[in-house]
């Protein structure tokens, strides 16, 4: 009897000192890499039900946010890269920026510290995020600029070198010598840098090789070997983003700068020669600090619409068409902005893309809408769609009070009638190649439709708080089908609209 008596009291000894759970065992194993570097955390990453989840604090602080909790609400606050994020503890659902997104698992107290899934690192935040089973590593990543490509061309008087980037960013040449060369150094990553572009021999008297290096986290190096000392021209060109050197022959004369603005020759500058033309002005909505709305798995509505419309912009470009977005990356830009942009162009329609989104209720809201202006709200959802889509404006959230007096005098304008047309041959084409529900022509005052000098919609080509519809956004196909549909619709308008049209 004393015997099994102490079996017993040892094995709930050893119970207490070395608890089994699964998760304490998984816990233990698991590194996280964040841009490569080792996160040390106070409290072990765990895995529950299939979800990683991790220190929100410490996450959270390595991302350079701050982040409060109240104990007594369960409240959770988060502040990370302009938005504002609250979440409740064991409540499946996220709000940004006063937006409600539902959560497949919620954050969680767990050994008296808050710990959050991996699914609002990934709503919140600019990252990549990738997990190794085998090593039970977490790679999470942030989002910067990157190299695309490394070309050369090679002319009489010069070789020139091009270097394709992922966005906008700084860079700064210098040069060495003993042996002689130049190097330009690149705030962003190679990442995504091929290995046949890391060093690229050249060989025409000019240039030797052209070399690209990781030199520290934040910087890429591009080095030129070059035959004997040389003058060089360095300067940034837009859409797409590049930094481009020249660099010459020795004798050769030059007006050498060594940081010049962007330059003419390889994106020609709009001139007088389009007025009269038929420019189409796309505005691929939200972007930068305005996400637009978030779907159930993290999709937003910015990186749709900007692929939509870089799509939309290739196919109107290649059937001869004029054609300028008003943002061709993820940058933010006020809705005003975007309308004097469009009649600074003089553009003769003003397409401005978004995905729709019903918040926290209705999920099975779908399909698709195209609005044009109006001083009233006509159309069921109108309103809801003209308050989301109205945040970016500079006025916002009251727009100007005499806005609706304005839209009601544009209202009698060939403008509005001609978006009528408009509205329907684009929303009847949407329809065609998409597929989706058709929930009509609606109007509302939108701010980013006001003062347009030319026929102008919103297109809402679908939900993307719709799980379904998510799925389709974020496919190239449902995106190329999108663009495809828009190009008929704005080519059928275009070639079928009278002279004195607009």
């Amino acid at each position: 009897m004393k015997k099994t008596f102490y079996i017993i009291l040892i094995t709930a000894l050893f119970a207490i000192l070395f608890p089994l759970s699964s998760t304490f065992a998984q816990s233990s194993e698991i590194k996280i890499l964040l841009d490569n570097k080792l996160l040390e955390t106070v409290v072990p990453s765990i895995i529950e039900n299939d979800r990683i989840f991790v220190s929100a604090r410490n996450i959270i602080e390595a991302l350079e946010g701050g982040i409060s909790y109240i104990p007594a609400l369960k409240l959770l606050t988060i502040n990370i890269n302009n938005h504002i994020i609250s979440l409740v503890i064991d409540d499946p659902f996220l709000e940004i920026d006063g937006k409600v997104i539902s959560l497949e698992m919620p954050a969680k107290i767990i050994d008296s510290r808050v710990m959050i899934p991996l699914e609002v690192i990934k709503i919140i935040a600019e990252v990549d995020i990738k997990w190794e089973n085998q090593t039970k590593t977490l790679f999470i990543n942030t989002i910067r600029p990157y190299l695309l490509e490394v070309r050369s061309y090679s002319h009489p008087d010069k070789t020139r070198v091009v270097i394709d980037l992922s966005e906008k960013t700084e860079f700064k040449a210098n040069r060495l010598t003993n042996p002689d060369r130049i190097f330009i150094n690149i705030m962003g990553s190679i990442a995504k840098l091929e290995d046949a572009f890391k060093q690229i021999e050249i060989n025409d008297g000019v240039i030797k090789t052209v070399r690209t290096a990781q030199f520290n986290e934040e910087v890429t190096r591009v080095a030129f070997d070059l035959y004997q000392e040389a003058k060089y021209e360095l300067f940034s060109l837009i859409e797409p983003d590049r930094v481009v050197i020249d660099i010459f022959k020795p004798g050769e004369e030059a007006a050498i700068s060594e940081t010049l603005p962007a330059k003419p020759e390889e994106k020609p500058t709009p001139g007088p020669e389009i007025i009269g033309k038929r420019v189409v002005i796309i505005d691929p909505g939200h972007g930068g600090k305005d996400p637009g709305a978030i779907g159930p798995t993290g999709l937003k509505e910015k990186e749709v619409t900007l692929e939509i419309a870089l799509y939309l912009k290739k196919l109107l470009k290649g059937a001869g068409i004029p054609t300028y977005l008003t943002r061709s990356k993820d940058e933010f830009v006020y809705l005003e902005d975007r309308t004097n942009f469009a009649n600074q162009k003089n553009g003769f329609v003003f397409v401005s893309l978004h995905a729709n989104s019903v918040l926290n209720h209705r999920p099975s809201a779908a399909g698709i809408e195209t609005f044009l202006l109006s001083s009233k709200y006509i159309g069921a959802s109108a309103r809801d769609v003209a308050d989301r889509e109205n945040r970016a404006s500079r006025a916002h959230p009251e727009l100007d009070t005499d806005l609706a007096k304005i839209i009601a005098d544009l209202e009698e304008s060939a403008n509005i009638k001609y978006s009528f047309d408009f509205a329907d041959i684009i929303q009847k084409k949407l329809v065609e190649y998409l597929k989706l529900e058709n929930r009509g022509i609606k109007q509302a005052p939108f701010v980013v439709l006001k003062g347009a000098n030319m026929a102008a919609v919103i297109v809402e080509v679908g939900f993307i708080s719709n799980p379904k519809e998510e799925k389709l956004l974020e496919t190239n196909k449902f995106r190329e089908n999108a663009a495809q549909a828009l190009f008929e619709a704005i080519k059928y308008y275009i070639e079928n609209t009278p002279n004195n049209g607009v």
